[in-house]
């Protein structure tokens, strides 16, 4: 199954008053005041090593290799 995306060019000021027509201004004021603090990547930063194992054999990876737990040792 393939998918065409087109992304909307809009400007940034038109995005953000759709936001806040939707959200309110105080909501989208806080959420854009708290963007610095967050922990983590930021958010469009997927890493190979994220996808997990079903989604990993779909594009024809091989699925992460599970750790050694001490049950599974044998003598």
């Amino acid at each position: 199954m393939n998918i065409d995306v087109e992304f909307e060019q809009r400007s940034p000021v038109r995005v953000i008053d759709a936001l806040v027509a939707r959200h309110g201004l105080v909501h989208v004021a806080l959420v854009l005041a708290g963007l610095p603090f967050r922990k983590g990547r930021k958010t469009g930063q997927l890493q190979i090593e994220d996808l997990p194992d079903r989604l990993r054999r779909d594009i024809g990876l091989e699925p992460t290799p599970r750790s050694r737990r001490h049950w599974d040792v044998r003598l």
